[in-house]
């Protein structure tokens, strides 16, 4: 992509940005909102850092100095989107009370699988980023930081929210919270995984409606294996 943002102004070594480039919006997120939308767009691994810093308006120094290198942005960019799915999550479990839905309004099943699609809808690059680091990366010390990404954020948070739930009567107490979390995620990650790849060929199409009939579907679908028994949740 060329423009005056590259040809007016020589390259800088990273360092310090610039007073001028420090007002406003924070240059940081600008170029991690600026990364996600071209994630989006064409896939993380087709875009160039110089894109990416022209979509932000920025220069291009400025994600050495924010990130260092290509690995460090896309890592960013992995925390931001597994924050923020954290963050919803434990927004989630911090209204537990019944108070907070009303009388008689029962589990927040449904919740948690809309958070989790509508997250997705919002960085369904994410799966297919994950896969590749894990069946292409060989260095285990990546992998092992990736893990405590993954297994520190969002997953955490589901299992202690699902164990509540479970302590609560209103999940079924005879699974194990944490293969409870993995399913969950599974059932929503995997399909956003799929649906580019085959989602014409079996009559599904990326977008907005995907992600209603998707999040429909696993309501649906772990209201009958998840929720407690009538009896149990009476109790």
């Amino acid at each position: 992509m060329s423009g005056s943002l590259h040809t007016e102004r020589p390259p800088r070594r990273p360092g310090r940005p610039r007073k001028d480039e420090e007002q406003g919006t924070d240059v940081r997120d600008r170029l991690l909102v600026a990364a996600t939308e071209l994630a989006v767009e064409q896939g993380f691994e087709r875009c160039g850092l110089r894109e990416i810093a022209a979509r932000a308006e920025v220069s291009s120094g400025m994600i050495s100095y924010y990130f260092k290198d290509r690995q460090g942005l896309y890592e960013a960019m992995v925390q931001r989107a597994f924050d923020r799915i954290a963050t919803r999550i434990a927004g989630l479990a911090a209204s537990a009370s019944d108070e907070a839905y009303g009388e008689g309004a029962g589990d927040r099943l449904d919740e948690l699988v809309r958070i989790q699609v509508e997250a997705l809808s919002e960085d369904p690059w994410l799966p297919q980023l994950l896969l590749r680091e894990l069946l292409a990366n060989p260095d285990e010390t990546v992998r092992e930081s990736l893990g405590d990404r993954m297994s520190g954020g969002p997953l955490k948070v589901m299992t202690e929210w699902l164990r509540g739930e479970q302590e609560r009567g209103v999940l079924r107490s005879d699974f194990d919270p944490a293969l409870m979390a993995l399913t969950v995620s599974s059932l929503t990650a995997f399909p956003f995984l799929m649906v580019s790849l085959i989602g014409k060929k079996i009559g599904l199409a990326e977008g907005e409606e995907f992600a209603a009939h998707l999040a429909a579907h696993n309501q649906k679908f772990l209201a009958h294996g998840l929720r407690a028994p009538a009896k149990e949740n009476e109790k």
